[in-house]
């Protein structure tokens, strides 16, 4: 347990002697048995260790890597070759570090979407144990600082409060792109962005990226309305996920959206405006990935 703590390594493999997986134990299940009144010191690692999870081919796309994240909840993937031998593991915060900004187009999703409250916990080992194992949590508020299941088991080891091993953190507004989120995560060596109360874990920004990875054909979409029903046509295309800015425009056209769609969804943003009766008329430009050449109009 001290070696996860002091390398920061966040779990360790179990292996058998021909290097297969036999599992895995992370800083979560040393929580767990904290929070159950376990001691520690006594117990071994089988006692605690998960004996099944998830793991992927070497040859796995990151961005199904980073969809793995998010279906098993998990922060930490083995990584295994044809045979089943264990080469290595990959977290989620090397997968920020290393892969979001070369799959995330930078206008593909804003970390907003990525943030989440974070609860206010007592200032010491056991209720902070607790809570994290209960609500199954990445963060919270201890002391007016952010902890993590890393501060709670160092102030375990050293016998401290959770406070004194806060986590790193940058305020970051929710504006910012997950991509310039994940270069600032990097360029700091944290895993933890915050705003106001709310925070974002590396897995909560690879969730998200994961989602929004395939959204990378941008289209312009100029739109003509009834006089009087600007502010109508702001409110409504604000609400279009997919829209990531709109401007005021002179010609025969009032305004212009910005979106990123994916690859079936290049008509979704003309389509729902054609229902508006105060829309008189929309023109697409759909700009396609380099590959396919030329631009289309629709």
């Amino acid at each position: 347990m001290r070696e996860i703590v002091e390398y920061e390594y966040g779990a360790v493999l179990i292996l058998d002697e021909e290097g297969k997986l036999e599992g895995i134990l992370t800083e979560r299940d040393i929580i767990r048995a904290i929070a159950e009144g376990k001691d520690l010191f006594k117990l071994k690692v089988g006692d605690i260790m998960k004996r099944t999870t998830v793991v992927a081919h070497k040859d796995l796309p990151i961005r199904m890597v980073l969809q793995l994240f998010g279906a098993y909840k998990v922060r930490r993937i083995p990584v295994v070759d044809d045979d089943g031998k264990v080469l290595g593991v990959i977290s989620s915060t090397d997968a920020v570090y290393e892969a979001l900004p070369k799959v995330l187009h930078p206008l593909a999703a804003k970390l907003e979407k990525a943030l989440r409250d974070a609860p206010e916990v007592e200032d010491n080992v056991i209720s902070a144990a607790k809570l994290f194992a209960q609500q199954k949590i990445d963060g919270a508020w201890a002391s007016s600082r952010l902890i993590s299941e890393r501060s709670i088991i160092k102030a375990l080891l050293e016998q401290k409060r959770p406070s004194d091993f806060a986590e790193k953190v940058i305020e970051v507004s929710p504006e910012f792109s997950l991509k310039d989120v994940a270069e600032l995560m990097k360029l700091n060596r944290i895993r933890f962005v915050t705003f106001g109360k709310k925070y974002a874990f590396t897995r909560d920004i690879a969730v998200v990226a994961a989602e929004r990875a395939e959204y990378t054909i941008k289209a312009y979409t100029l739109v003509k309305v009834k006089p009087g029903y600007e502010k109508a046509v702001l409110e409504d295309l604000g609400k279009i996920e997919e829209i990531v800015a709109i401007e005021m425009c002179t010609g025969p056209y009032d305004f212009v959206a910005t979106a990123l769609l994916g690859p079936e969804m290049d008509e979704v943003i003309p389509a729902y405006l054609r229902r508006k009766d105060y829309v008189l008329d929309t023109l697409t430009l759909v700009v396609l990935p380099e590959k396919s050449g030329e631009g289309e109009k629709r």
